[in-house]
Formats: structure tokens, C-alpha cells, sequence
């Protein structure tokens, strides 16, 4: 080492020496040959037990590949530094999230030293952070069960008048009595429907995967929303064709999304206007299309969809639809939306089909 790299190496020793902040030095092949004291309380471990180790020794498995092809860049020239979190093992299990600063250490004439990270611990940010998110979810499900509980009112309200006058026509002699037990039966298969539907949704929300028909489960919330849907004067048609459409999926997952992109789609018409969901089934997929004639989403709007806690709803936050598609993504699916503005939108959600 020459006589300028060397007082560099030393000046920068020291410098990470009295870090206020956790700093290592990690040599060309990726290991560690200087750790500072902020760093050690960082990992737990004693400086000597970090020293000629590999710096990845102590980065969580997942974040490894993508700290590798960082290093690669800064290897590269490609850039000087680079801005980024991942996650650190402590000595005793646990994960430390870390904001870390990567930069080449260079020499006066240029000549590469090695590599500094300087990590600054936000794991109690994440975790904050993590908490609210939960509590930002009940309260979008919340919300979802309150909406969704008056829309099934009313649609059990309506059976309800309807057995309610015909007994009142039986207790009275008039007309034909097996006609209107008929009619009666009918209404309460109706109500028997709508209850085990809503009690299917109250189940708790483990993930099952199960073979199940895509046109049934959305029959299925179609009945569950139809009377929310005409009271808005909204008009669901539907084009499912005659093949089945099976799927691997958790139904009860894919019914809130499905409720979600229905609901959504009524409250872009509060003028009302119609709702198609159509089937296509290809090869290996089915694709599901909710088009309205709504209101529309401008292109600036459009792009940030799927934000945590944007939303252009007054009282939304943004969490309804970046759970949905999550919960598609989890299916090994995708979510794309097109929409033009005073014209309507159309969500289209592609699942895998089952192979069984």
C-alpha cells in the first residue's frame, strides 16, 4: 500500500472508529475489516467476532441477493453510493431493520480501498409503522362489514315484506294458500342464502386453498350486493359463458375482492349506470372484467393506485383496493386498471386456472 493509501486507510479507520452511528469497512472481497462500537451494540457481537468475516454473514437471507447486485454497482463505478434498508441478525435471533448508506472508500489517486456502510437502526420506526398499517386495515374492514351489513339488510328486508304480506293474505282466506306457501318457501331460501353467506365471510380469515368455480363465488356476491346495486339505480350484468372457470384459491379472500371492485364500481355512479362483469378464459387463466360507465379516474390519479393511504374517497385511506390486489398477487395473480375520465373504468383481475 502506498504511502497516500495508507494515511487514507488510516484517516478513515479512525473516522469509523468514532461513528456516532454503526459503520463498518468491508474490504473488495466482502469482508469485514473494521467495525465500530455503534456497530457491535447494533449486532451484538464483539468487534473481534465480526473481523475477516463476510459482511453478508450478518444480513437477513432474503435481503442478500439484492445487497449483492448494490455492491456490484458501487464495484462498477456505476455510482458512488447508494441509499437503502435491509435487515440485520443480531447475535440472539432477532431482526434489526437498518437505513444504510453504502459508499467506496477510494484512495487520493483513485484507487478503491474498500466499502462503508453506515447504518442507523429504524426498527422501532418499522415496527410503528407495521402497527399502524394493522390498525389502518381493521378499520378499512370495518368499514367494509358496516357498508356491506346495510346492504344485506335490505336485502333481507325485502323477503321479509314479502312473507310478512302473504301471511297476512293467508290469515284473511284469500286466494290460494299452496301458491303462497310456494312463494313463501322461496323467500326464505333466499334469507337462508344471504345469512350463510354473510356467516361464511365472519369466518376467521385463515388462508385454505380449495378448487372453486370463479362464476359461483361471484353469483355469489352478486346476491350479497344487488340491492345495494339497484338502490343506487346501478344495474349488474353479467357474462360468464357456459365453460367452468375453477381456480386454486382461498374463496374466502377472493369474495372481499370481488366485493371491494363491485362496491367501488357502484359508488363511481351515484347517478347510476350499469356494471358488466364478464368472463375470459384462455389456455391457463381466466380473466375477470369489472366495467362501469362511472365517473372515471384521471391518468395522474390512475398511476398511483394501490398507494397505502391515497384514496379519492372522502372517508377512504387507500388500503381497499392495495388489499385487494395483494390478495390476487397471493393467488399468483394480477390487477390491472383502465380507465377514462366521465367515461368509466374497467378492473380486470387475471388468475391462474387449476390444473386438477
Amino acid at each position: 500500500m502506498m504511502n497516500s493509501e495508507r494515511l487514507s486507510y488510516d484517516f478513515m479507520v479512525q473516522a469509523i472508529e468514532v461513528a456516532p452511528i454503526g459503520t463498518v469497512f468491508i474490504d473488495s472481497e466482502g469482508s469485514i475489516i473494521k467495525i465500530n462500537p455503534a456497530a457491535c451494540v447494533m449486532l451484538g457481537y464483539e468487534a473481534e467476532e465480526c473481523l475477516h468475516h463476510p459482511y453478508y454473514d450478518w444480513i437477513y437471507p432474503e435481503d442478500v441477493n439484492k445487497d449483492k447486485d448494490r455492491m456490484e454497482k458501487l464495484m462498477s463505478g456505476k455510482t458512488a453510493s447508494l441509499q437503502l434498508e435491509k435487515r440485520l441478525i443480531h447475535k440472539q435471533g432477532d431482526i434489526r431493520w437498518v437505513s444504510c448508506m453504502l459508499s467506496t472508500a477510494r484512495s487520493r489517486e483513485g484507487r478503491t480501498l474498500g466499502y462503508v456502510a453506515h447504518f442507523t437502526d429504524i426498527t422501532d420506526m418499522k415496527k410503528a409503522a407495521y402497527q399502524e398499517e394493522e390498525r389502518l386495515i381493521q378499520s378499512d374492514k370495518l368499514s367494509m362489514a358496516g357498508q356491506l351489513a346495510a346492504g344485506i339488510a335490505h336485502e333481507i328486508r325485502n323477503p321479509m315484506t314479502s312473507i310478512k304480506g302473504f301471511v297476512q293474505l293467508i290469515r284473511s282466506g284469500a286466494g290460494r294458500k299452496d301458491q303462497y306457501f310456494d312463494i313463501i318457501s322461496s323467500e326464505i331460501e333466499r334469507i337462508e342464502l344471504i345469512v350463510s353467506e354473510l356467516l361464511f365471510l365472519a369466518k376467521p380469515q385463515s388462508v385454505k386453498f380449495e378448487r372453486a368455480d370463479i362464476r359461483q363465488l361471484l353469483d355469489q356476491v352478486i346476491t350479497l350486493l344487488n340491492t345495494q346495486a339497484i338502490i343506487h339505480n346501478v344495474e349488474i350484468i353479467t357474462d360468464f359463458g357456459e365453460p367452468e372457470a375453477n381456480v386454486e384459491g382461498d374463496v374466502n379472500h377472493l369474495k372481499q375482492v370481488f366485493i371491494n371492485f363491485i362496491k367501488n364500481a357502484v359508488e363511481s355512479m351515484p347517478g347510476g349506470g350499469e356494471l358488466t362483469i364478464r368472463l375470459e378464459r384462455s389456455d391457463d387463466h381466466v380473466a375477470i372484467h369489472f366495467t362501469d360507465n362511472g365517473c372515471g379516474i384521471p391518468e395522474a390519479i390512475l398511476s398511483r393506485l394501490g398507494e397505502p393511504f391515497f384514496t379519492t374517497k372522502e372517508k377512504g385511506n387507500g388500503l381497499g383496493f392495495m388489499i385487494s390486489k395483494k390478495m390476487i398477487e397471493d393467488h399468483k395473480g394480477q390487477v390491472h386498471v383502465s380507465s377514462k375520465l366521465h367515461e368509466g373504468t374497467t378492473i380486470k383481475v387475471i388468475l391462474p386456472l387449476s390444473i386438477i
